[in-house]
Formats: C-alpha cells, sequence, structure tokens
C-alpha cells in the first residue's frame, strides 16, 4: 500500500477514535451528573437532546475529514 495511503488511513482512524472517545466522555458526564436524582420527563428530555446533539456533532466532524480524501474502493 502506499505510503500516502496509510498516512490518510491513519489520519481517518487517530481523528474517528478520538471524537468517538470524547462522544462517550460526554456521555459519562451526564450519567455523573445524574446520579442520586430521580430522572424526570424533563430531566430525560434534555439528557436525551445531548446525547444526541453530541452524536450528530460528531458523525458531522467525521464527514468534514472525510472531504479531505478521495476514496477508492478496490
Amino acid at each position: 500500500m502506499p505510503e500516502e495511503l496509510d498516512k490518510g488511513r491513519e489520519f481517518i482512524v487517530f481523528h474517528h477514535r478520538r471524537k468517538i472517545i470524547n462522544l462517550c466522555k460526554s456521555f459519562l458526564s451526564l450519567l455523573e451528573d445524574s446520579v442520586g436524582e430521580p430522572i424526570t420527563n424533563e430531566k430525560y428530555q434534555k439528557i436525551r437532546k445531548r446525547v444526541l446533539d453530541g452524536g450528530n456533532d460528531s458523525i458531522r466532524e467525521f464527514e468534514e475529514h472525510l472531504d479531505n480524501f478521495q476514496i477508492k474502493i478496490k
């Protein structure tokens, strides 16, 4: 595999992993903030919105990174 393809793959893997790790950390923060509190519908909706926003941000950022590449499938 040519070196430039390896660098491209490494770039994509690094940034994808970093974003997923940050996403998981944000979910854990939401859980930790909720410890010992009753989960009312209002609290549930707030957490749900943050989870969906975080997921959508991750998808958007990953797709922005992919815009830097021309990908060919064998």
